[in-house]
């Protein structure tokens, strides 16, 4: 939460300098890889509910099932975006990166 704050803080100071520091860094490339994987491991987490869903599991193998996949995908998932956001962070920030 806090980098995601920081990072909101350093584009909106100046724009002009953090957008072009997104631009000319490779790591910037790195940062948007990192989060378009977290968004489709993400996506891929939700469609295994709707599976589950349309397949009428429920229960005890439906939680099994959600403790087993969907839970570390998002785990996963959510550990990428905070990767990313650190890097664009450090991207964004004056004398850093």
């Amino acid at each position: 939460m806090l980098l995601c704050l920081g990072l909101y803080r350093h584009l909106r100071s100046d724009p002009s300098y953090a957008l072009s520091r997104l631009f000319l860094k490779k790591r910037s490339v790195k940062a948007f890889v990192l989060m378009t994987v977290c968004f489709l491991m993400f996506a891929a987490a939700r469609v295994v509910s709707f599976v589950l869903l349309i397949l009428g599991v429920s229960g005890e193998l439906e939680l099994r099932i959600i403790s087993l996949v969907r839970a570390p995908m998002d785990l996963l998932a959510s550990i990428l975006l905070l990767a990313s956001t650190a890097i664009l962070y450090s991207v964004t920030r004056r004398g850093g990166g």
